[in-house]
């Protein structure tokens, strides 16, 4: 891929548009991905316009309070489940990795105890 190309798809802010795109795209309504994502509608609804502009295509088209998908939707979504898909994989890659540095975190503490007080910190008194 061209980088000139690649590089709208590498803007800062990117991921939480396609996340929220990918929510809209699977429930159907900028409400449900608002609540499935904890986030207020107005935060979903410009990360859509966002991405849109990002992108360049119309994303939706307003059917009175509707929002209809169109053909660049359709085939980004195709792509946004691809991508989910492998960070996904790449999480669960990860996963055994993670938990051992957390493991080894864990018996360092238990090793060297809860953190004692300073001794030179004054004294709190009641």
């Amino acid at each position: 891929m061209e980088s000139q190309r690649l590089r709208r798809y590498l803007r800062h802010g990117l991921m939480p548009q396609l996340a929220a795109f990918d929510a809209v795209m699977r429930l159907g309504s900028v409400t449900r991905a608002s609540e499935a994502l904890h986030m207020a509608q107005p935060t979903v609804s410009g990360h859509l316009r966002k991405l849109s502009d990002a992108l360049g295509v119309a994303l939706f088209q307003c059917d009175g309070r509707r929002m209809l998908p169109t053909a660049p939707a359709h085939a980004l979504h195709e792509g946004t489940r691809d991508l989910f898909t492998t960070l996904h994989g790449i999480e669960c890659a990860l996963a055994p990795w993670r938990e051992a540095a957390q493991a080894r975190a864990d018996a360092r503490l238990a090793r060297v105890g809860a953190p004692q007080p300073d001794p030179r910190a004054p004294q709190e008194r009641n």
